[in-house]
């Protein structure tokens, strides 16, 4: 019996799904093997770093907080055992003959298999305006002179989520800081009459963000 237009594109859909879900899982498995090199890579530069402060007397952040959080929480640990677990392509796909239904017509197109729908015409609403989202403040943002070319940086802001994080152009740490604390981090190798620029982004909604530059002056 000849195969209806209903059965000819459930098979169809059914390779475009699988194809996707085979790209899915090559990606998923590069992706997660260079992550588990990285954080290889990351403790390398860890126990250089360990050294150096250990050599050298001084107290250098030895990782990143990213990497910090990815690995005490075992990620790398984690992703190592779920890719030796399984391979690429075990699960094997059989086609079974799809029965015919929708009286052998073809169902409508839809987005999720990558056709092309029609759109509906749009019915005009009347726009309704939306409250105005709450962004970062900022309270304090001080520098204090240590010495020739250490300052002090103070600051307090808050932001929506209760959280935010604070970058800066002079160094390549970004800090955590909750609503409200004033807080303190060193810049080192600087220089009075140097501007900084920081970056105030919300934990949570990093849409959510403001800059201000700091001018280093001596007091």
């Amino acid at each position: 019996m000849a195969r209806t237009a209903y059965q000819k594109q459930a098979d169809s859909r059914t390779r475009t799904a699988l194809r996707l879900r085979s790209r899915a899982d090559g990606k998923v498995r590069k992706y997660a093997a260079a992550l588990v090199a990285a954080l290889v890579s990351a403790a390398d530069a860890k126990a250089c770093l360990d050294r150096v402060n250990l050599l050298y007397g001084v107290d250098i952040s030895p990782e990143t907080l990213l990497v910090h959080d990815v690995r005490t929480a075992g990620l790398g640990t984690q992703l190592s055992n779920l890719l030796a677990a399984s391979s690429p392509g075990e699960e094997v796909q059989l086609f079974n003959p799809t029965a015919n239904g929708n009286s052998g017509l073809v169902l409508d197109n839809e987005l999720v298999f990558g056709e092309t729908v029609l759109a509906l015409p749009s019915v005009p609403v009347d726009p309704v305006e939306s409250a105005p989202t709450p962004g970062i403040r900022v309270t304090t943002l001080q520098a204090l002179r240590i010495n020739d070319s250490t300052w002090n940086i103070v600051v307090q802001a808050s932001s929506p989520s209760g959280t935010y994080h604070l970058a800066n152009d002079a160094s390549p740490y970004a800090y955590n800081f909750e609503n409200e604390h004033e807080m303190a981090f060193s810049l080192d190798g600087m220089t009075a009459g140097q501007a900084v620029q920081f970056t105030f982004t919300d934990s949570v909604n990093n849409q959510v963000t403001l800059q201000r530059t700091l001018t280093l002056l001596t007091m």
